[in-house]
């Protein structure tokens, strides 16, 4: 810990500090404009120019000493920088003398020499590093003659979704530096020289990255404005509520920038523990249809064949009655598929409703996207310890990503595990069927055939059972069954494995021994993976096996992370939205109806909440439909009954993000229409059924939760917003809102906000634990043709939410498939050409794209795009041209 003097003030800071980090410690702020902590210092704007110097030594080495015995200072002849020089132990910095002043104001003034003065018209005015440290530094008079100004392009859309403002650009390069570094998207670049320097896109399509809008934080001018909010409103006019994206299951905190009841921009909010300071386009830009045009605004009746407008006494009586009598001929008769978009406070009560109210156990989730979620018991006993970070794993961790595609499913996660794999030493190891973008970072990245997903994990274990790297301690203490397991496992070698799953044995040792000898181990399994696990049960028991064997589980930085596809796809786990799933992830006496079967019209009346059946299966429509959503989706249309819910952006809620933190959101719009809450709507519907029902808010029913559900003991909505961290409040204002607001929100600098619920692993150190054998499911031979298909995500398609929001219209691709070229110079298939796609009795006809990410014997189609919904994964397909 060196010791240094800032401003005569002493303070001791880690090795590798640099001197701009170690001023903060002592409360100076040293001003900077290309310096961002998040990014490699390059001292390219001098504004953090500082006197420094170094304790002066004589010939024998030993420091001198001053008049009055403390350590001679050299001062070095010239100012430093700040941001790139590292402090050493005795260094002494001067930030407030007359050198440095002139410094920072003669390099003010040259930026200002280019730089517009139209701040009343900036997005960044009220917000502007270059605006305050004009302020504080700047002349107040220029120098230089305005004719001489060097002007530039104003209005130059770099991408759909950003705009550049040539002469705004202090050419600082953090957002080329942030595309480089963190986003590993090389699309921003110089150009030019001298005063011409700018800022231009090396990518076709245009600014071609997923990170787009970051770009816009970390700008210190106003060069980079979002084409969504640009002139839409000063900053200052702006009230930000705190709250959790509503997409994917990283659970972003944003902050939802609210005027005139309307959303006019989202910004991330920072957390380290989940998604730093960023967030992915779709969470930025995707946010239109909280106040779509065509939202539902008031509850619907069919009568006389039409939907058409009710009270909520009507509906909800209508509703009532219908459940009741349906419910007399035979509970049995009654379902429900409750969406793993809803919040917690709605999946409890849902299940609460059918469950101790109507007495049915037909309760499900798994609809469209979602079908393949499984891994409820798994992640419940060996979750990943709590104070995990997948963006801080450091040498001591592998991270084995199986059968995922985070770049496209989970995007910070996967600038997450970027950053932990080339900055932290941490050691990735990525295993899928294709290639995907984190096995560019990774220690190994292994190809399996697909189907063979038990033989690739078959042959991890074997491999480190051969060699003796077992945790004999762990196994010993904790595990039973070794032996039965062993002996099962005699006939899989490591070799028969890599010849099943076409993975060559050394590349299996190799990552074992990585595996085996690690002192932490994560394994995160994605979509395909978890298909894998409902084809073959072996595939799950393989994973925790592994984790078994080495001792992996019931700490931090080891354990299972499930990569599920929603915002709360784990709640929808924890609150017992599967058919033999109880809330807390418990199990159920008698089992219930899946969705397939539900959606195959064995139930009499099904209750559809935030989801849309109709549109991803073959929907048969029951005798009495009752649909909740926010739109007129498929399954709406053929409803009995539609009732109008909020988004997430008009209530509080809570949402369960894929390392099962429970986080908070806020209401920051008043509600569309006469839309309601999803759990008033169920608790209302639960009065009229007789039950006694009287919550008043969400936070009423978290505290139920708080109380009764173990997983989530004492994680009330207060709890949850105690580190809840607020940005500053507009100008001269508070917190305004037009809503009463049920939490005070906290003031705290703590960043890592929300609460994580232990694994059983964790939460109980003398549980033992059963290794339990099933023989693996022999994959499907194929001599390439028929063809195995792949279901792929975009990370923008034709879904409800991201069709509502234009701005991303043109990052939807076209419906493509890819095809191996070893495969497609087999079948007379060039790049780009028109081929047929056939399986089952569809027929698709596609652009095909001939490349190496898909491995020969599979092709790969994005789901949800124009005219490829609900594709069958794992189906065996035939493709020829047209």
């Amino acid at each position: 810990m060196p010791k240094v003097i800032i401003d005569n003030q002493t303070v001791d800071v880690p090795n590798g500090t640099l001197i701009v980090e170690a001023a903060k410690a002592v409360g100076v702020e040293i001003p900077v404009f290309c310096y961002h902590p998040k990014l490699q210092p390059v001292g390219m704007c001098r504004m953090c120019l500082v006197e420094v110097g170094t304790p002066k030594r004589g010939k024998d080495g030993q420091i001198e000493k001053d008049a009055n015995g403390a350590p001679a200072i050299a001062w070095m002849p010239k100012l430093q920088t700040a941001c790139t020089t590292v402090v050493s132990d005795g260094m002494a910095v001067r930030t407030d003398t007359a050198p440095v002043a002139d410094a920072r104001r003669a390099i003010v003034e040259f930026l200002l020499t280019s730089h517009p003065l139209d701040c009343p018209i900036c997005d960044k005015g009220g917000e502007c590093p270059l605006q305050n440290l004009t302020m504080a530094y700047g002349p107040g008079q220029s120098r230089f003659p305005v004719e001489s100004k060097f002007h530039n392009e104003k209005r130059v859309p770099l991408g759909d979704l950003i705009t550049l403002d040539r002469e705004r650009c202090i050419q600082c390069s953090r957002c080329v530096r942030f595309q480089d570094e963190i986003a590993d998207d090389h699309v921003l670049g110089f150009a030019a020289r001298g005063r011409g320097l700018e800022i231009t896109t090396l990518s076709e399509p245009p600014f071609d990255s997923k990170f787009s809008g970051n770009t816009i934080d970390i700008c210190p001018v106003g060069a980079l404005t979002s084409r969504d909010f640009r002139l839409s409103a000063r900053v200052w006019e702006v009230r930000d509520y705190p709250s959790v994206c509503a997409h994917c299951s990283v659970g972003c905190n944003i902050l939802i920038g609210e005027r005139d009841h309307e959303i006019k921009r989202i910004i991330p909010r920072e957390n380290e523990n989940v998604n730093e300071i960023w967030t992915c386009d779709k969470g930025r830009f995707v946010h239109h249809f909280a106040t779509a045009p065509d939202r539902l605004t008031t509850p619907l009746i069919r009568r006389n064949g039409n939907l058409e407008p009710a009270t909520w006494n009507e509906a909800l009586d209508f509703v009532a009655s219908r459940f009741k009598r349906i419910k007399w001929e035979g509970a049995d008769a009654l379902g429900g598929l409750g969406g793993d978009r809803a919040s917690n406070e709605d999946l409890y009560l849902f299940q609460k409703l059918f469950r101790q109210v109507l007495g049915s156990n037909n309760l499900d989730h798994r609809v469209g996207w979602s079908a393949t979620n499984t891994g409820a018991d798994s992640v419940r006993v060996y979750g990943a310890g709590v104070g995990t970070n997948l963006g801080a794993l450091n040498k001591n961790v592998t991270a084995l990503v199986l059968g995922a595609d985070p770049e496209e499913e989970q995007p910070v996660i996967r600038l997450r595990l970027t950053r932990s794999a080339r900055n932290l030493g941490a050691n990735l190891i990525v295993a899928n069927g294709r290639v995907t973008k984190p096995a560019k970072y990774a220690r190994q990245s292994l190809i399996f055939k697909y189907g063979a997903e038990a033989y690739f994990l078959l042959g991890l274990i074997r491999a480190i059972l051969d060699e003796g790297l077992e945790n004999r301690d762990f196994i010993s203490a904790r595990v039973s069954n070794f032996d039965a397991f062993k002996k099962s496992l005699e006939p899989y070698t490591v070799e028969r494995c890599a010849q099943v799953c076409h993975v060559k044995p050394e590349k299996i040792r190799d990552a074992a021994r990585q595996i085996a000898q690690s002192p932490d181990l994560l394994i995160l399994y994605g979509r395909e993976a978890m298909f894998a696990q409902q084809n073959d049960v072996a595939v799950a028991r393989a994973m925790t096996a592994l984790l078994l064997i080495t001792g992996h589980v019931g700490r931090a930085n080891n354990g299972l992370v499930a990569l599920y596809p929603h915002n709360n796809s784990t709640g929808a786990f924890d609150f017992g939205l599967l058919p033999d799933g109880g809330v807390g992830r418990t199990r159920v006496d008698a089992r219930g109806l899946s969705a397939r079967e539900m959606t195959a019209g064995k139930v009499r009346g099904l209750y559809v909440m935030a989801c849309d059946p109709a549109a991803d299966s073959n929907f048969v429509k029951p005798e009495f439909l009752v649909v909740q959503d926010l739109f007129l989706t498929e399954t709406a249309q053929l409803a009995d009954v539609v009732l109008p819910a909020q988004s997430f952006a008009e209530r509080d809620g809570t949402f369960t993000n894929t390392e099962r933190r429970v986080q908070l959101f806020r209401a920051a719009l008043k509600p569309v229409g006469e839309a309601k809450p999803d759990w008033w709507i169920v608790a209302e519907i639960a009065k009229r059924l007789n039950a006694n029902w009287n919550y008043k808010a969400a936070s009423e029913i978290m505290e139920e939760i708080a109380a009764t559900v173990p997983l989530y003991q004492g994680m009330t909505l207060a709890a949850l917003a105690e580190n809840v961290k607020m940005p500053r409040p507009p100008f001269g204002q508070g917190n305004p809102s037009d809503q009463p607001t049920e939490i005070a929100m906290g003031e705290l600098e703590n960043i890592s906000s929300g609460k994580a619920w232990q694994s059983v692993a964790e939460s109980d150190a003398r549980a033992k634990f059963e290794l339990v054998w099933n023989e693996p499911a022999r994959p499907p031979t194929t001599d390439g043709r028929p063809l195995t298909l792949v279901v792929a995500r975009s990370l923008y398609d034709r879904g409800t939410l991201v069709s509502k929001s234009q701005i991303v219209q043109p990052r939807v691709p076209s419906p493509f498939v890819e095809i191996n070229s070893q495969d497609a110079e087999q079948l007379g298939i060039a790049d780009g050409a028109r081929v047929r796609v056939s399986f089952d009795a569809r027929v698709l006809e596609l652009n095909a794209r001939v490349d190496g990410h898909v491995p020969p014997g599979a092709v790969l189609i994005p789901n949800n795009l124009d005219g490829t919904a609900a594709l069958p994964l794992g189906a065996q397909v035939k493709i020829e041209r047209v």
